[in-house]
């Protein structure tokens, strides 16, 4: 199984915990990151489950595989986030996805994210890399 973590950008890491590579996921510089704007703490659950509601229906696994249709916004929607809702480009999300689980292949992957420690939308991408290595 792929091992893969999470940490905050800007973090030092060792350099046998990024065998594979590093990956930032956060929404400057990666396909990956979530759409979902917070304007404080309180949009930080909603952000995330809808974040991992639409990464299900990217990928078109788990609850969200009979979604067709759904936008960003109405996912979220959907796990009551009021806030803003920016693009989310499906292919290139998906394409993303391939490719992290690429580097997650060769070794240790590590993604990184401004959010981290917090709770953030990193994780669901972590669970997707990892889940196609079992």
């Amino acid at each position: 199984m792929a091992h893969v973590t999470v940490g905050r950008v800007g973090d030092r890491v060792d350099a046998a915990d990024v065998v594979g590579g590093r990956a930032r996921v956060d929404r400057d510089y990666s396909p990956l990151g979530n759409p979902f704007v917070l304007s404080g703490e309180i949009d930080r659950d909603p952000a995330c489950d809808a974040y991992e509601l639409l990464l299900e229906a990217t990928l078109g696994v788990g609850r969200a595989r009979s979604v067709e249709g759904w936008t960003p916004s109405a996912i979220g929607a959907a796990c009551g986030f009021r806030g803003e809702v920016r693009g989310w480009d499906w292919d290139a999300a998906l394409d993303e996805m391939r490719r992290l689980r690429l580097l997650a292949g060769r070794g240790s992957l590590r993604l990184d994210c401004h959010c981290c420690p917090k709770r953030c939308h990193s994780e669901s991408v972590r669970k997707h890399v990892v889940a196609c290595f079992r």
